[in-house]
């Protein structure tokens, strides 16, 4: 590709004097290119709106550089569940094997209902802006544990926001009287707290400063079921007026020229508009513009030096506005580009005359440094035009440069070019027109076309009912929008799946690009060479350093072995560096395993404190996706709710899941019992699911003995404690420090005043991902540790992320006898596949059966070839 460019520009390129200088140019640009592959990622899911109890079934499609080849950079996926409150409530890491990946995320009973973010990425991508993470906003309501609806409303007074909020179970009844804690969190701080009742009406009255300008309200009740509920209200400022942008093509407007400009408008909840735009110099119109339905538009014209131009916005809701305009520049550049040809983009450079100088300027285009054209000409107007064939170019967003003779871009613009054969043909067959309810539905997949000599692809499939979805699948983010569009644009992109259903939009994406942010190229770093920060991740590792016993001072060439705690005599070893560093690479086990990490000095003894790196997490930036976030979920997807209580009973029923709420969450909090003052519970002392006293241990020999069979949601084994939802061993924190598990054997049951058990999210959330699982907090009667002097040397226990292991999706066989088979089967997602593979021929099949719900059915099949083509194919169905 280096050499192809090169060759390209020497033939176009006649001056000798600057050949050489923008071929090192156009080299370099291409160095970046190949040292900064760019990685994108995709989430294909089962659906776009959860119920706590549910299962978030995904499939992961990892591909590099803008022709969407499958990635081989990276070996690992990080996928994170992030709340409303921005803390990250789940996260796993799934394996890559040619870019592809499958996992899970089952959603606890406990969960808060909100709008979730669904953000996924490979270490490589962490390289670049988050920006261009796969970053998406999910609604999770949730009916297991909370069942209560809310209604939120905010009127504004002279110096606070009153927001009330409506309570009310889910039968409609309100929550009269109920004594409400409320904290007020403004960019992770909390501002206010406080405790309020709501009325007869089961209204509750919040203020909230109007210094705070995005903040959330966090509410503490109990239900009508006496369980202890967490709300978030993530709270909206009032504002009356919708508001409208001018941006320029290219960045300016430039007098005595014709300019392009775009507009977009949007209303106060960060959602588009449609308007109508006039631009009047005196009486005198200079152009008129209106908007599409997203609110987005563009138009020409042309200003004069000193016309004084004002501009008036109308929108649909018949509010009016005047516009900031911006002012028409006497020097400098702009830019004018034709994308709507169907064989060329055209693109006009205009010069204000002070800047005519007979000197070179030049057209590419690139993307990331990857050039597909370059062309040049001389200064000798004030009007250049270029022009590039789309044959040349790829599907996605590139951008054109333009160029002065000292390399430096004047004005630059993105813009989307679309080639059909980037895209994978996909052929859908159904055996039946229509289907009755649990009868088989066989389908036959065909891909790529007959002239195609490789038709191998990878494809996921999802079916789903439509009577229980509100969401748009037309508009939604997909497969082709993510990686052509998304994977380049900064900022919040409404609607992306419309720019695709059907046929492509290609004067809607047009606007688009003149209105949005992109991912562009620095060239002024250019030849400057700067080691990538975070490597692409092959495998897992475990890395650290060994220090001299006591001191900071390293030890170097220690003997280091990593030891699973599931087989002692399964180990690798290694030798510490001379700066006392050690890693283990290449690893892959699943998560929750335990190792031991043993060292020992050059002399045998293991006088060496042993210090693990921590993974540094990628820091949570604003939700780019807040106009999708909402209040109120439970509210607005009561239906579903309703319709997940009757599956889950009756998966209950047949054991297939457990009860959503078990006796012993509603003893949790027994006055009598009351936790150390000093207790180190980042939740505060006593705000626990279970707390034991003193008193309590008084009459026991060991920890163990005294807590076995009286937490109520733990069991021991082995001598750890094991959260009984899921199976899995809780994190024990003693006096504020983390400490293993097993260790309790060696804390003195005399000298502890409290145990307090966290195992609901709205108090395990607190802890991030130590929660995940449950913690025990146990506090001392002196605060100082009650801890045996007992520190092991050269010895320590570690619990690192590992690989998420799969669950399997639960797929009822209705032709068959099977005791196990759903009396009431009202699932909403009918069927997941998430491991389709074309064969040679480009065909695949697979089958499934129907629920009991009738009416139409959606069937979602998505997928990227060999050869890089991504497809996407929707098909709906009857059920009677």
């Amino acid at each position: 590709m280096r050499a192809f460019c090169l060759l390209c520009f020497f033939l176009l390129v006649c001056s000798t004097g600057y050949t050489q200088d923008i071929q090192n140019t156009l080299a370099k640009a291409d160095d970046f290119y190949q040292a900064n592959p760019q990685e994108k990622m995709y989430l294909h899911l089962d659906k776009y709106a959860y119920t706590a109890g549910e299962t978030i079934w995904f499939k992961a499609y990892t591909t590099i550089g803008i022709h969407n080849f499958f990635s081989n950079l990276s070996g690992i996926a990080n996928v994170e569940l992030i709340s409303p409150s921005e803390e990250i409530v789940a996260a796993i890491k799934i394996p890559l094997i040619s870019g592809l990946g499958i996992g899970d995320l089952l959603l606890s009973d406990t969960i808060v209902e909100g709008s979730y973010r669904l953000r996924a990425y490979s270490n490589w991508m962490r390289n670049y802006d988050d920006a261009y993470f796969y970053d998406r906003t999910i609604q999770i309501s949730n009916g297991r544990l909370d069942n209560v609806l809310t209604t939120t409303s905010v009127v504004s007074e002279e110096k606070d926001h009153i927001y009330s909020i409506a309570l009310k179970s889910m039968a409609g009844t309100p929550l009269v009287k109920t004594s409400i804690r409320y904290e007020v969190m403004n960019e992770g701080e909390s501002v206010d707290k406080g405790r309020t009742t709501s009325d007869e009406k089961g209204v509750a009255t919040i203020k909230v400063n109007k210094k705070h300008q995005m903040p959330i309200i966090k509410l503490r009740f109990e239900n009508m079921e006496k369980m202890n509920i967490t709300k978030l209200i993530k709270a909206r400022i009032p504002q009356q007026d919708n508001n409208l942008q001018v941006f320029p093509e290219g960045g300016k407007l430039l007098a005595n020229a014709i300019n392009n400009i775009g507009i977009k408008a949007i209303q106060p909840n960060g959602l588009g508009i449609k308007a109508k735009l006039v631009v009047l110099t005196g009486a005198d119109t200079v152009v008129s513009v209106e908007t599409n339905e997203l609110g987005m538009g563009a138009s020409s014209l042309f200003v004069r030096e000193n016309d004084v131009l004002k501009a008036f916005a109308e929108f649909s809701d018949g509010s009016k506005i005047e516009v900031p305009f911006p002012a028409a520049e006497k020097s400098g550049y702009s830019l004018l580009v034709n994308n709507l040809n169907p064989s060329k983009v055209y693109a006009q450079l205009n010069a204000s005359p002070d800047l005519i100088d007979q000197k070179d300027m030049y057209f590419v285009v690139q993307h990331l440094g990857q050039i597909y054209f370059v062309s040049k000409q001389k200064l000798t107007k004030n009007e250049l035009v270029y022009a590039v064939d789309k044959a040349k170019l790829p599907t996605g967003v590139v951008t054109i440069s333009i160029l002065n003779d000292r390399f430096v871009p004047v004005v630059e613009r993105a813009f989307f070019s679309y080639k059909p054969e980037s895209v994978l043909p996909v052929e859908l067959k159904l055996d039946k027109a229509s289907y009755a309810t649990r009868e088989k539905v066989e389908v036959k997949l065909n891909v790529g076309t007959q002239g195609d000599s490789i038709r191998y692809a990878a494809l996921s499939a999802a079916v789903v009912d439509l009577s229980k979805i509100k969401d748009d699948y037309a508009v939604a983010p997909n497969i082709l929008s993510t990686l052509f569009l998304s994977s380049d644009l900064k900022g919040f992109i409404e609607n992306p799946g419309y720019y695709f259903s059907n046929d492509v939009k290609t004067t809607d994406l047009d606007f688009l690009m003149l209105t949005q942010g992109w991912r562009s190229l620095d060239w002024k770093s250019l030849g400057i060479v700067d080691t990538p920060r975070f490597e692409p991740e092959k495998s897992l590792k475990i890395s650290g350093y060994t220090r001299k016993l006591g001191r900071k001072a390293v030890e170097p060439n220690a003997s280091v072995q990593l030891i699973s705690t599931k087989n002692f005599m399964d180990y690798v070893d290694t030798l510490s560096s001379e700066e006392g560093y050690f890693e283990f690479d290449q690893l892959l086990f699943p998560d929750s395993v335990k190792f031991l990490v043993s060292a020992k000095n050059e002399k045998g003894k293991n006088n060496i404190d042993i210090e693990i790196n921590t993974p540094e997490m990628p820091l949570i930036s604003a939700n780019r996706n807040a106009a999708l976030e909402r209040s109120d979920i439970n509210s607005f997807y009561k239906d579903e709710i309703n319709n997940s209580k009757q599956f889950f009973a009756e998966l209950e029923r047949k054991g297939l899941m457990e009860r959503a709420i078990a006796i012993e969450e509603v003893v949790v909090r027994a006055k009598k019992k009351r936790a150390a003052e000093n207790s180190s519970n980042l939740n505060g002392s006593g705000n626990a699911d279970q707390i034991i006293s003193a008193e309590d241990l008084s009459t026991c020999a060991s920890l163990e003995m005294c807590l076995a069979g009286r937490l109520m949601g733990v069991t021991f084994m082995g001598g750890i404690p094991y959260n009984t939802r899921g199976n899995v061993p809780m994190q024990v924190v003693l006096d504020g420090m983390y400490i293993e598990a097993d260790q309790l054997s060696m804390v003195n049951v005399a000298d502890v005043e409290s145990i307090e058990v966290l195992r609901n999210i709205n108090y395990t959330s607190i802890y991030g991902s130590y929660g995940g699982n449950g913690l025990l907090i146990i506090t001392s009667k002196t605060g100082a540790s009650a801890m045996r002097s007992f520190t092991p040397k050269g010895l320590v226990t570690i619990q690192p992320q590992g690989i998420h292991v799969n669950r399997t999706f639960y797929k009822p066989a209705y032709d068959v006898t099977d005791e196990g088979q759903l009396n009431r089967d009202f699932r909403t997602t009918i069927h997941w596949d998430p491991s389709l593979v074309a064969d040679k021929d480009g065909q695949t099949s697979f089958q499934f059966f129907t629920s009991d719900g009738k009416g139409k059915y959606l069937m979602v099949i998505e997928g990227i070839d060999l050869g890089g083509r991504v497809g996407r194919k929707t098909i709906e169905f009857d059920v009677k």
